[in-house]
């Protein structure tokens, strides 16, 4: 996958998105950020051959919201991705964290 197909494929989901984090205003939940926190490459005889990055999506929603899970778990899982799912409440902001962790092989 290239970047850009990553962000279309985010993008399908239906729900406001952006890289990183959101400028103010931040858009009612439900709403995704995605980002790239690790690259963990393949590489020998010193060149690259595989460029491997984890990819971290963070859905941001009111309450634990199964339906909206199941809209972004689908594409998903339509996309060929595998995924490690957590949940959590974040006190401070009244707001649910699901996050998804893949890894993705970056193409160009």
């Amino acid at each position: 996958m290239t970047l850009e197909e990553i962000a279309t494929l985010i993008s399908s989901m239906g729900f406001p998105y952006r890289y990183s984090h959101f400028s103010e205003p931040t858009p009612n939940p439900p709403y995704i950020v995605y980002y790239y926190p690790n690259e963990n490459d393949v590489y020998a005889d010193d060149k690259n051959y595989v460029n491997k990055r984890q990819l971290f999506i963070e859905l941001y929603s009111n309450k634990k919201d199964f339906e909206t899970e199941s809209t972004v778990e689908t594409v998903l899982a339509s996309a060929g991705l595998t995924w490690y799912k957590q949940t959590e409440f974040l006190n401070d902001e009244k707001i649910f964290q699901t996050t998804y962790e893949s890894e993705v092989i970056i193409d160009g």
